[in-house]
Order: C-alpha cells, then structure tokens, then sequence
C-alpha cells in the first residue's frame, strides 16, 4: 500500500486544508523551506502513485490533483466504460471508486480538504470533473 511518510503526510494534509507554509511551519516547529521541500516531494509522490496505478489498470488519466489528492479517470470494468475516482487517505493510502457512489467517508474527507462544502456525491463529482 502506497502511503506518504508520516511528517510529510501531515504537512501535506495541513496545507490541502487551506493552511499556509509559514503557518505549517510555525505549528510544527520546522522551517518553512523544509515544509515546501516537503509538499513538493509529496506532490511528485502523489502524482507518480497515481500515474502508476493508471498504469497498472491500464486507466486513462482524466485529471490529477496533488495538491488535493485526487485522480480523475477513465478505465473498463465487467466491459463497460466507467469513470474512476482515487483519492489519496491520509493513514490509509491510495482508495479507487468506479462511478459516482461514493460512500460517506469519501465525501467527509472531500468537505474536510475543502474540495466541496457538503456532503454531496453529485457535487462532489461536478467539481472532480471541472
């Protein structure tokens, strides 16, 4: 399983909240340069899981965002066409969802990292798509 190392994960969940290097840096008690050499190589870990389990399943990459840790794509299952959202977790890695149902802790951790402001799967895969 896929999962970013602890102090970076951290870093990089604090800043996909919204909040600023300087800040993350003050909170934690660590440069600001160490936090932004920090969520660059989470960014390039992100991008590079992502890239690499579209590989594996032979996806189409629709969208990647590292910054809110998300994979948009396109992929077949049982023969059809189906969209495919991954999301990153913090604490358990890298979780995939063919279609739009997405269960509640998806669309939780999608209002917690500020990509929508309610509970709400067809918003939720409005803004995925844009």
């Amino acid at each position: 399983m896929f999962r970013l190392p602890e102090g970076m994960e951290r870093m990089w969940l604090l800043k996909a909240r919204g909040m600023r290097e300087a800040d993350i840096a003050r909170e934690l008690g660590v440069s600001r340069q160490a936090v932004n050499k920090a969520l660059k190589d989470a960014r390039v870990k992100l991008f590079e899981a992502f890239f690499g389990l579209a590989e594996v399943f032979s996806w189409e990459i629709v969208r990647v965002n590292a910054e809110k840790g998300f994979m948009v794509a396109r992929g077949r299952c049982l023969d059809k066409n189906v969209r495919v959202y991954a999301f990153y977790l913090p604490g358990k890695g890298i979780k995939a969802f063919f279609g739009e149902d997405f269960p509640g802790y998806i669309l939780e951790h999608a209002v917690g990292l500020g990509i929508i402001d309610g509970p709400d799967a067809k918003k939720l895969t409005r803004v995925l798509e844009s």
